[in-house]
């Protein structure tokens, strides 16, 4: 095999914005794959949705599962039907199902203009606090540690709960695109994604990063160098070229949240400091929200 810097030199870095679609499931297979080995279990989701009676969505609340903790991906209802219980009843099938699942722990996140006090009427309790997250709101972590059954509460009349254990990714589309539609409401423009890959001289893909662009922010999403590919700078190249684009994008902050498998003493060793740790963020695992200055203030 050749030696490093000769078998670097024949590699191709290549920016795509807006991020390519192949790139991205290419980032999602790997960071999958590299989860499933860290954490020792398989992601398990579940969906339960309030349908109206003619089965369109009105609410509904995305679950991962992880052995003993689960994570609510996302709550979310249509606004004719908020201040009518629909929220909390999704909560409660969401906790009901966690423990029929065998979770123990229940852990979330939403934005300061979101549903930081709905949260804690419900059990749950403050992990931390990410300050000017995005836009200058804060991100906000929850956690309920002691899960119980509980009597199922009625859905308003006029719609039913649909559990959806192999959920239709089009019906978990409907309920993330409701959320999105609310976060617009306070934040004043569409997010975008950007992506670079490395190739070799064969064009086969041996790294590529992901990141959001959104407004003065740029939020890392995945970062991944083939194991065979690792300690020739290829990670410190894709992260140069991630930032690079956020520049360009006018960005002045670049904010990455890697578990402890995800190697935040790489972000350290390239200026990242952190800003929120959780010790047992998942199974054990810590998590870290680093953050670095990459533009004008």
């Amino acid at each position: 095999m050749s030696d490093g810097p000769s078998r670097n030199a024949t590699l191709t870095l290549t920016p795509r914005h807006p991020a390519d679609g192949a790139v991205i499931g290419w980032l999602h297979g790997q960071a999958m794959t590299a989860e499933r080995a860290a954490l020792g279990v398989e992601r398990q989701t579940l969906a339960l949705f309030a349908r109206d009676a003619g089965g369109a969505i009105q609410g509904g609340i995305v679950l991962w599962f992880y052995g003993r903790d689960a994570y609510i991906h996302v709550l979310w209802v249509d606004a004719p039907w908020r201040g009518r219980g629909v929220g909390v009843a999704l909560l409660r099938a969401a906790e009901n199902a966690a423990v029929t699942a065998g979770a123990a722990r229940l852990y979330l996140s939403t934005m300061g203009f979101q549903g930081p006090d709905f949260y804690p009427r419900y059990g749950f309790a403050a992990q931390g606090v990410f300050t000017d997250f995005t836009w200058g709101h804060d991100r906000h972590y929850f956690r309920k540690e002691t899960l119980a059954p509980a009597p199922a509460l009625p859905l308003p009349a006029g719609l039913y709960l649909h559990r959806a254990e192999a959920a239709d990714d089009a019906d978990v589309r409907t309920v993330e695109n409701g959320l999105d539609a609310h976060w617009y409401l306070t934040i004043p423009d569409p997010y975008t994604e950007t992506a670079v890959e490395i190739t070799d001289a064969a064009g086969a893909r041996v790294g590529a990063g992901l990141a959001v662009v959104d407004g003065a922010y740029l939020t890392l999403v995945d970062l991944l160098v083939l194991p065979a590919w690792r300690g020739q700078g290829i990670g410190r190249r894709l992260l140069a070229a991630l930032e690079q684009a956020g520049v360009q994008a006018g960005c002045r902050w670049s904010t990455v949240m890697p578990m402890d498998y995800q190697q935040p003493d790489f972000f350290r060793r390239h200026g990242y400091a952190r800003h929120l740790r959780v010790d047992d963020y998942l199974l054990g695992h810590g998590r870290d929200w680093l953050r670095r200055a990459i533009g004008d203030e």
